[in-house]
């Protein structure tokens, strides 16, 4: 199998290290570099050839070129030289431009493995490399019965923890799109729950029980120092790992010491 060299460019390092973490996972011989800034990026490109780029949509001011998202940066890269290109972003409304620009893929953040390989997939069909990469597809939603009887569907890119409902039978799930009622307060969905009936439906590797109460989306876990984990965003910015649950943190983590 050749070696396929691919550039992430992400100008937030928990991105690109989040998106060479997933790439690990494929057991493909890859040669990952990375760029955080578009004059970085357009000078490995002219010194490199890469298969694959990864390119983040909203970078930041660049001192020698100044503001430009990704979508203007491949598209100022020489046609000769261009890679095969797969957007990520927070923001959709770029998703049309990324047609005009013939990219193999187009991804939310957070990127998810599934995705990821679907995006490899078909930039290596475009590249005519015999490389399919096998993997299991996962739901990205659920439509749950929630607190009104109502089944709501809820993505699990977006959910930021679960965590249950003090002297109640009902599980909280702490959402990008969580309310906030007149009261100044969170008011997250609920559902008659336990923590351990939620863990079974929640996609396999995607979430972490850290007590008995809580369970994290691991995507959103920032860093591990001892038994406290620090998260990216969301309404609470860290969690106290117990005993019995730090040994499938660090698994589920990958760390790498």
């Amino acid at each position: 199998m050749p070696i396929i060299p691919i550039l992430i460019v992400e100008d937030v390092q928990y991105d690109a290290q989040h998106l060479k973490k997933l790439l690990s996972q494929t057991q493909l011989d890859l040669q990952i570099d990375t760029a955080d800034s578009p004059g970085e990026a357009i000078g490995k490109v002219n010194a490199n050839k890469y298969d694959v780029i990864f390119m983040d949509i909203v970078l930041g001011a660049d001192p020698e070129m100044g503001a430009l998202n990704g979508m203007d940066l491949y598209a100022s890269i020489d046609p000769k030289k261009r890679p095969q290109v797969v957007f990520i972003t927070n923001h959709h409304s770029f998703s049309l431009r990324s047609y005009a620009l013939d990219a193999a893929d187009f991804i939310s953040k957070p990127a998810t493995f599934p995705m990821l390989c679907r995006a490899l997939n078909n930039a290596f069909f475009r590249m005519a490399l015999p490389i399919n990469i096998a993997y299991k597809p996962q739901p990205e939603a659920v439509y749950l019965e929630l607190s009104d009887r109502m089944y709501h569907r809820m993505q699990f890119k977006d959910i930021y923890y679960i965590q249950k409902v003090k002297g109640d039978n009902e599980s909280a799930f702490f959402e990008r799109n969580t309310e906030i009622g007149q009261d100044g307060r969170l008011n997250p969905r609920k559902a008659k729950k336990t923590i351990k009936e939620i863990i079974h439906f929640l996609p396999e590797g995607g979430f972490v029980q850290v007590d008995q109460s809580t369970i994290v989306n691991i995507d959103f876990i920032a860093s591990l120092h001892k038994n406290t984990i620090r998260m990216t965003e969301g309404p609470q910015h860290k969690f106290t790992v117990t005993r019995n649950y730090i040994k499938e943190l660090r698994k589920k983590l990958n760390l790498l010491s």
